[in-house]
């Protein structure tokens, strides 16, 4: 299986965090991906689909397990955390844990140029005509305090409770719950704990890391709290995700 990932150009890059693609030949048997959950939301492009698709994929509240056996010919758009709102118009809460056809639920202020992709020979000319694309709508997009608040949060070591951030913020929690549950499909307490999971991985992967280390410097309140939290988000323990 061949995977590839990208950046997209700079001035979209508050909008999406990547391109990536995969094209694999049919396997002679039956495996499986497991994808962790991102706090993203995605547009994937089905190219071995006849006719060729497209469908939103929204934010995942845990790890799930993808059959990849047959042949796959991919292409998807991982937006920022918060950035499809503003091209799609409705609540991120419609695709939580969900796969909607882009048909069953159109964005309002882009059509995706799934037959121009059909016809680029190659991930960069697919990259190269999403840029264009997105670039083209950028403009028209609204302005949104909420995508600037995730921003900074991701940018923090010790990351807040929903509590504190609605006091830095000056929002209610409600308030505060409405708008994450818009942008992201889900609440700021499990969004936080999307970045503190992320932060986790990151810092298990510095050679001879230890589990006792990773829990205090990602803010988990003990070792065991770190290893309920990845356990229910990757699906294994960290010990065993290395």
């Amino acid at each position: 299986m061949s995977y590839r990932e990208t950046l997209p150009a700079p001035a979209l890059r508050t909008l999406v965090a990547a391109y990536w693609g995969i094209d694999s030949a049919p396997a002679g048997s039956t495996s499986a991906r497991r994808i962790l959950p991102d706090g993203c939301a995605d547009l994937i492009c089905d190219f071995a689909a006849s006719p060729p698709r497209m469908r939103w994929v929204g934010t995942m509240t845990r790890a799930i397990e993808v059959p990849s056996g047959g042949r796959q010919a991919l292409f998807g758009i991982r937006f920022a955390h918060g950035a499809l709102f503003g091209l799609l118009g409705a609540p991120l809460s419609l695709l939580t844990d969900s796969t909607i056809g882009v048909d069953d639920l159109p964005a309002r202020r882009w059509r995706p140029p799934l037959d121009g992709w059909c016809g680029d020979r190659g991930f960069a000319a697919r990259c190269a005509r999403a840029d264009a694309s997105l670039l083209a709508v950028l403009p028209r997009l609204p302005s949104s305090d909420t995508a600037r608040l995730l921003r900074h949060l991701q940018g923090r070591r010790l990351l807040p409770t929903a509590t504190v951030l609605g006091e830095e913020t000056g929002m209610g929690l409600r308030t505060l719950q409405r708008r994450f549950m818009d942008h992201l499909g889900v609440s700021p307490r499990q969004h936080l704990r999307y970045l503190r999971f992320a932060q986790a991985r990151r810092l298990l992967e510095r050679p001879g890391a230890r589990a006792a280390d990773v829990a205090l410097a990602a803010g988990y309140s003990d070792q065991a709290h770190f290893v309920r939290e990845f356990r229910r988000f990757a699906g294994v323990t960290p010990g065993r995700w290395r």
